[in-house]
């Protein structure tokens, strides 16, 4: 049986599975090249459905991985508004501050009653155009079944990882800023492949909401730039814990009537207008390092509630919150937990994933958990041939083919040289796994500084990181334990070893010395492995730096086209596509 799945909004993505296995999945961003793309994922549908070889025609189920879906127009605020966005934008800026005024005060069930009136246009606007781009994508015709947010979310989390049946009962954790009107659930995956979902929290009461909020108050990008806001809280002074109690702490703790849940005394969806009154004048710094510390405390609390009250300790969790690598670090290290595996990429890209899995569940069919992220789009020799001539790229640059090119990557990389790789299919996701990547000397802080500023722009204080072959990973990682959780892709981080501070210098957050790592394993990427193997015996260092092949502000590359245009824009002397390796002169 063939199914694909959409997430349509912010970042929307597609998924494929035949027989209760992911065959590919793709964002759209990968094609349009704009970052966390809301487009519908037309291109995304076409260009998947041809690399896992499926005509349109063929595939049995659509569904779509929500119940709730808005129209485009609802995400232009992401991305800059047009003039039609501003009309309505500026008219709910309007009722804003009109709801703060005297008639909000005289009337706050009125303007309650507005917003309501106006979601439903919006939903209503929502299917209207999902009909529409259905049929631009050849799949109006087909059986079309909408998966509720959380359980993608659920889904995605444990099977990723699980076959099933499984083996034994596990606990189900997701975490997000909302979606179909929640923003927390707590479930169980019985062994007898039953599911049931024991608490959910309301959207009013979002702790990704406080975070994604606080990002922007701090004058970054929403539900893009809240990784910064992260890497940021290592910096701050112990007195941040100051404006935890004042700002944080009061807004926002576990449910008393039940822990598995969360209760804030501030409407979350506000919480932008709530900071601009408690929180302008403090230190910047501190108010990250604040926020991270209520996330991973009232966390860290949640996830040892669900624990006590259900005996259960091998938990899976999924949801965009989880992308905060530092509290999974607490999660993982947490002596009530035996095994707890993390959702790459858990933001609602993971969502078609987990809708593929809960259809198949569902409906009898025994699941396959995911085998790598190399899910997206590949090009051959021949493809590579065909662009080099058609781009007449030899009148330009240096072009050699190699038959060994992870050994020229590697030798190059000893030379303390930068090299662009793109290889394969390429990775589904946030993070780069080799294939689509920037690699460098992790040894030498000239490597960050050379990819920092040539290349990728990014906030001084922000940490590359690292891929390590597996048979080093205890060498790097402190308490570094596979059986409790496995670290491929670049979820968690570790505190760094001694010899991890001395040879991944590049590699680490400098505030901190904690490193996230992708564990490179030779039956999972063997030309990658290969590459970091002669890099190690060139240099005795096991790992190397490694970061997205992107231009700051761009996602991850997947395309040639979008390779060379990086290439032409930044600082790379070197690009290895496929077996060729293009040289700047």
């Amino acid at each position: 049986m063939k199914i694909l799945a959409i997430h349509v909004g912010h970042n929307s993505t597609v998924a494929a599975m035949e027989d209760g296995e992911i065959k590919g999945a793709l964002s759209q961003e990968k094609l349009d090249n704009k970052k966390n793309s809301a487009d519908f994922p037309v291109d995304a549908i076409r260009s998947l459905c041809r690399e896992v070889g499926w005509r349109t025609d063929e595939i049995d189920k659509v569904l779509i991985a929500s119940l709730e879906v808005f129209p485009a127009i609802c995400y232009d605020y992401l991305f800059g508004s047009t003039p039609e966005t501003q009309t309505s934008l500026s008219i709910a800026e309007l009722i804003k501050r009109a709801e703060k005024g005297i008639a909000g005060r005289l009337a706050p069930k009125a303007f309650d009653r507005l917003r309501t009136i106006r979601a439903n246009q919006l939903k209503e606007m929502g299917v209207e155009e999902l009909q529409v781009n259905l049929k631009k994508a050849g799949l109006e015709h087909k059986s079309i079944e909408h998966i509720e947010h959380h359980t993608c979310h659920a889904r995605a989390a444990f099977h990723s990882f699980c076959s099933t049946p499984s083996k034994k009962d596990a606990l189900i954790f997701t975490l997000d800023g909302s979606g179909d009107g929640l923003c927390s659930t707590v479930s169980i995956s019985r062994a007898d492949g039953g599911w049931e979902r024991l608490a959910e929290t309301p959207m009013r009461s979002s702790l990704g909401g406080i975070y994604s909020n606080t990002t922007r108050f701090l004058g970054m990008k929403i539900l893009e730039h809240e990784y910064k806001v992260m890497g940021l809280a290592p910096y701050a002074k112990s007195y941040y814990l100051k404006a935890y109690e004042k700002i944080f702490k009061p807004v926002i703790d576990l449910d008393p009537h039940n822990p598995l849940s969360f209760s804030s005394n501030v409407d979350t969806t506000k919480f932008y207008d709530y900071l601009v009154e408690n929180a302008v004048g403090e230190r910047f710094d501190n108010i990250a390092a604040a926020l991270q510390h209520l996330t991973e405390d009232l966390c860290i609390r949640w996830i040892k509630s669900g624990i006590e009250k259900t005996g259960l300790r091998d938990i899976f969790v999924g949801g965009g919150v989880f992308m905060n690598v530092k509290l999974n670090q607490r999660i993982k290290d947490l002596e009530e937990v035996d095994t707890v595996c993390f959702m790459p990429s858990c933001g609602d890209e993971s969502n078609p994933i987990g809708a593929c899995y809960d259809y198949a569940a569902r409906s009898g069919h025994p699941t396959k958990p995911l085998k790598d992220l190399f899910l997206g789009i590949g090009y051959s020799r021949e493809d590579f041939v065909d662009y080099i001539e058609k781009t007449r790229l030899s009148e330009k640059y240096k072009i050699q083919e190699f038959d060994e090119i992870e050994v020229k990557i590697a030798q190059l990389l000893a030379s303390k040289n930068v090299v662009a790789r793109f290889h394969g299919r390429c990775e589904w996701g946030a993070r780069s796994l080799g294939n689509r990547a920037i690699l460098a000397h992790p040894s030498y802080m000239e490597s960050f500084y050379t990819v920092n500023d040539l290349i990728k722009s990014r906030d001084f204080w922000m940490p590359f990181a690292p891929s390590i072959l597996e048979e080093h990973a205890s060498l790097y990682l402190q308490n570094y334990d596979p059986e409790k959780s496995e670290a491929p892709y670049m979820i968690c981080t570790y505190q760094a070893t001694e010899e991890g501070v001395a040879q991944l210098r590049a590699a680490i957050h400098q505030g901190d010395h904690t490193l996230r790592p992708q564990v490179v394993k030779k039956q999972v990427n063997p030309d990658y492995y290969r590459l970091i193997h002669e890099f190690h015996g060139l240099t005795g260092v096991g790992a190397v730096l490694n970061t997205s092949f992107n231009l700051h502000g761009y996602p991850l590359v997947a395309t040639p086209e979008q390779a060379i245009m990086t290439f032409e824009n930044s600082g790379l002397q070197y690009l290895a596509l496929g077996t060729f390796l293009i040289s700047k002169s």
